[in-house]
């Protein structure tokens, strides 16, 4: 499966400090959403963070696919979601990718406290398919 480029038509979403919804599948094959903050690397893949507690990290250990949606605040017609092939790997000690993720938001990592020192994984998600919508 050859992996997608971020249509330039809607690269400007994944590129703003957004909330974006994160889906993955439980183990019963039924989605599960999250609403998470995310940040486009250079290599074109978008990296998330979050807590090895929740049900992201059993859920992408399973089945390492998710969707990113993307919407947009000023036209909510206008959408982009991401199919995407997940790999996991954990954030360093210092947290030095959760961090960076949350200062792209203009957020101080240390107003954060135990979420950053959590274990964490970064998913490290692929776009397989773009879909845009407006």
């Amino acid at each position: 499966m050859a992996d997608a480029t971020i249509p330039d038509s809607h690269r400007d979403l994944v590129e703003a400090p957004t909330t974006v919804v994160f889906t993955t599948l439980n183990a019963d094959g039924t989605p599960q959403s999250t609403a998470v903050w995310s940040m486009l690397a250079d290599d074109g893949t978008v990296k998330v963070s979050f807590k090895t507690s929740g049900r992201k990290f059993p859920n992408l250990t399973r089945h390492p696919w998710a969707t990113l949606f993307y919407l947009d605040r000023e036209n909510a017609w206008r959408t982009l979601e991401l199919r995407c092939r997940v790999e996991l790997a954990p954030d360093d000690d210092e947290r030095t990718m959760t961090k960076r993720i949350i200062e792209s938001y203009g957020a101080d990592p240390a107003a954060f406290g135990d979420t950053v020192a959590a274990d964490r994984r970064i998913a490290t998600c692929t776009p397989i398919r773009a879909v845009t919508m407006g």
